[in-house]
């Protein structure tokens, strides 16, 4: 097999093995029409650079992505420490050149590639000395970029990766330059302590607002609900509170079961005038004698 049909292989395997890593496939790439891609690629340190039209319509030979340009890229996006290549992920050059495109600048402007593929051993030595290298990176699959566009702000770059939700990416101040990768899509605040871009700080404070709304209806909902549940069960018994009986002292010493127990009634006074004539008839009476037996 020539070294044109290995290298064929090994893109159309990796595009194939990779479509699945990418919210979009490198075959059906969101923003990308049916015309031949071109893309220019520059690397700002050893002021390389490959231009070449990598994928092309129509099936066969002469279609798809061209195992030749994909090679050339492979070459820039190389390890510069080690020296080591392999394939790049075609679905990051299609998701590089969708946004150089989407910032509006022309297609023979220079994608500057600032760090591409990395050995194991790079990146390990990279994330000693790094906090924002990740041990696990895209990076060493040949599925992630650094990179930047010359007039092209950085946060623009990153405003419009947030748009096509495609992949990780996260701008970095600092050195000016964007990652994008073809991993799932999601975003990180870079650990030298940054600001994100205005879009992701905008997209935060509406997401803590939904949040918001939704407890607060949530417990709108149950306070009604309890409230519709107090009305039922007051409709259910038909009845309303009413006031307690005072309760009688008579009734505080009786015993349960028991009826209460009644004081005495008080005798009347004495008629003292009555009193007088009884005694007085008393005294007028001559006193008889006791009979004999």
């Amino acid at each position: 097999m020539t070294g044109r049909a290995v290298w064929s292989l090994a893109v159309l395997t990796l595009a194939t093995q990779l479509a699945g890593c990418a919210t979009t496939g490198p075959l059906d790439s969101a923003g990308l029409d049916g015309e031949p891609r071109s893309v220019v690629l520059h690397h700002p340190a050893s002021g390389e650079t490959a231009s070449v039209t990598y994928w092309r319509p129509g099936g066969g030979p002469d279609g798809g992505y061209d195992p030749a340009a994909m090679r050339e890229i492979a070459v820039l996006f190389r390890d510069r420490r080690s020296d080591e290549t392999i394939p790049v992920d075609p679905a990051l050059v299609d998701m590089l050149v969708e946004l150089r495109r989407r910032v509006g600048a022309p297609p023979e402007s220079p994608i500057r590639i600032t760090s591409g593929y990395r050995s194991g051993a790079t990146n390990a030595s990279l994330a000693r000395s790094n906090p924002n290298v990740a041990e696990n990176s895209y990076h060493m699959r040949g599925q992630a970029a650094d990179f930047s566009i010359a007039g092209v702000p950085p946060a623009r770059l990153a405003e419009e990766a947030a748009a096509m939700q495609r992949g990780g990416y996260a701008m970095y101040a600092h050195t000016g330059h964007v990652h994008v990768d073809t991993g799932p899509f999601r975003t990180w605040t870079p650990k030298t302590g940054e600001p994100r871009a205005p879009q992701i700080l905008e997209a935060q404070a509406r997401a803590r607002a939904r949040e918001r709304m939704l407890a607060q209806a949530q417990e709108k909902a149950q306070e009604k609900a309890q409230a519709k549940d107090q009305g039922k069960a007051v409709a259910s018994t038909g009845a309303k509170p009413t006031a307690k009986a005072p309760v009688q002292v008579a009734d505080a010493a009786a015993k349960p079961g028991k009826a209460p127990v009644k004081a005495p009634a008080k005798a009347p006074p004495p008629d003292l005038s009555r009193v007088r004539v009884v005694l007085a008839q008393l005294k007028d009476t001559p006193a008889q004698k006791p009979a004999k037996r």
